[in-house]
């Protein structure tokens, strides 16, 4: 996607209520409930992106041959297109907790493989370059202009607008399709991404556990054998060496 666009596009994006979650969602756990938190989200996520498109496309399928549309069912779809956008939001979102959790992880633990930890950034990266891609392209093939997407209100209004043309109205459910299709694919990759990150650092916390009793062991181990059948007084010489001659009460 250019800049400029991309830019408009999730201007528009920020803009959606509730899209707190990104930044919040993994505050304050530790590392291995940050990513169990991210597998469990993304796949809701998946859920969510399969849902919109299948309705979707029942609407396709209903209006493409209305020439005009009631009030009421112009409602209807806009709710799901509004879902698609704060959906794809979202998904850029747990793309970045994915990558900075594989990063802060890796800081703390720098015995963790680091190409691991690379990997994983890339292919978080990956699945959101691509969800960008597949919305610029159904942005195009809509005809949607970005200039009218700096912000939500004017994303609907202009949705709202082409919506009304019976030609604008295929174009825009068919890219609403097409977006929440990326979507599905984005959040998949994600959540195969963040279920092999969660299974090779609870691999790694498990191994370092481990290895740390079983430090302390070995010292518990070397005192014992240390201390054993060693006299308490070993340092201090017997009470017969000790010329008392001299001594007067």
């Amino acid at each position: 996607m250019k800049n400029t666009q991309k830019a408009l596009f999730f201007a528009v994006l920020m803009t959606v209520p509730g899209l707190a979650l990104a930044g919040t969602m993994t505050g304050g756990a530790t590392f291995p409930e940050q990513i169990v938190q991210e597998v469990t989200e993304v796949q809701t996520k998946v859920t969510e992106a399969q849902q919109l498109v299948q309705e979707i496309q029942q609407y396709e399928n209903m209006v493409q041959n209305m020439a005009t549309l009631p009030q009421s069912m112009m409602n209807q779809i806009m709710q799901p297109i509004s879902q698609m956008y704060s959906l794809a939001q979202e998904a850029q979102g747990l793309g970045t907790a994915g990558q900075n959790i594989a990063s802060q992880f890796q800081n703390m633990n720098v015995g963790f493989d680091p190409q691991a930890s690379s990997n994983f950034e890339q292919q978080y990266s990956s699945a959101t370059d691509n969800l960008n891609s597949a919305i610029n392209n159904a942005l195009q093939a809509a005809n949607l202009n970005p200039s009218n997407f700096l912000t939500q209100q004017q994303a609907m209004s202009s949705v709202t607008q082409a919506m009304q043309n019976p030609t604008s109205r295929n174009a825009i459910l068919q890219a609403g399709g097409t977006v929440g299709q990326a979507e599905v694919s984005d959040l998949t990759q994600i959540a195969q991404t963040a279920t092999a990150q969660e299974t090779m650092q609870a691999a790694y916390d498990k191994d370092k556990v481990a290895q740390q009793n079983n430090n302390v062991q070995a010292g518990e181990n070397a005192l014992e054998h240390g201390l054993s059948g060693v006299p308490l007084t070993s340092n201090s010489q017997p009470l017969t060496s000790f010329d008392l001659s001299g001594y007067h009460h």
